[in-house]
């Protein structure tokens, strides 16, 4: 792997540019993700419920200081032909523990009538086909204060067995200078690493994922190729590069979404 080294030493310069893309780190935090199936002739009615339940719910847990973002996104390309979800949720929390209950602390900022119409309306809203929880071990965003971006393309990876470690050190040290270079072009806003914490094991398919943002659905025509990596770092042998890719982990399917709303801390 002598040339990923070569490319790590050549993509400081884009480390030392990049400035304008630092402001923001998700980066130690966790994210729960509830993937929903809306039926078609319920899907005026889901929309209304994010601005009358799901969102003021989650406002509720960021001023209780229990989550400290939520995103709710049309899912606008599946992973497959048959993927049976068109919404999702993204939770994201400093702890684990802030999942097991999201009603915890909101009798701090809601009243107890609120308090107990919203949730029951809730609790009949988010009925998931099925949910993952994940870490976030890596983050590269834009500025915390700016709107979230409004695409947000998940690349599901299977990495291989005893190769985990391999794995987080390749996009640490070798794929993040690429984002990085392609951020300070405008061609992305964001890119994040995640790992699989549950459900898990060999028959899930897959472990480890990739977040990336854009702003125009265009730059997702060139996500990562060839070009990308030679005009971030000329000197790496690109064929080795990609090889050495393919031998740790494999592309299981990609999906992108649409934000619909938001709530930040």
């Amino acid at each position: 792997m002598k040339h990923i080294h070569q490319f790590i030493s050549s993509a400081l310069l884009v480390l030392l540019i990049a400035s304008t893309v630092q402001a923001q780190n998700h980066q130690g935090l966790y994210m729960k993700i509830d993937f929903l199936n809306i039926e078609r002739q319920e899907i005026n009615n889901f929309k209304n419920d994010i601005n009358t339940v799901l969102k003021p719910v989650n406002e509720a847990r960021i001023n209780a200081g229990t989550l400290k973002y939520w995103y709710v996104y049309k899912v606008i390309y599946p992973g497959s032909q048959q993927t049976n979800h068109n919404f999702v949720t993204v939770s994201i929390c400093s702890a684990i523990c802030a999942f097991e209950n999201i009603a915890d602390h909101l009798e701090e900022v809601l009243t107890e009538a609120d308090l107990e119409n919203l949730m029951g309306r809730y609790n009949e809203i988010m009925v998931p086909e099925f949910s993952e929880l994940w870490s976030i071990n890596n983050s590269l965003l834009r500025s915390e204060d700016s709107k979230p971006s409004r695409y947000f393309m998940l690349d599901y990876m299977r990495v291989k067995p005893g190769m985990e470690y391999t794995y987080q050190m390749m996009e640490d040290d070798s794929a993040r200078p690429i984002h990085e270079y392609r951020m300070e072009n405008g061609n992305m806003e964001g890119w994040e690493l995640f790992h699989l914490i549950l459900p898990r094991g060999d028959e899930y398919g897959y472990n480890f994922a990739t977040g990336n943002y854009f702003t125009h659905l265009r730059d997702l025509e060139f996500h990562f190729n060839e070009e990308i990596i030679r005009q971030s770092s000329p000197d790496v042998d690109v064929t080795e590069f990609i090889e050495n890719v393919e031998n740790i982990r494999d592309l299981v399917r990609s999906e992108v979404y649409e934000l619909i709303d938001y709530a930040v801390e």
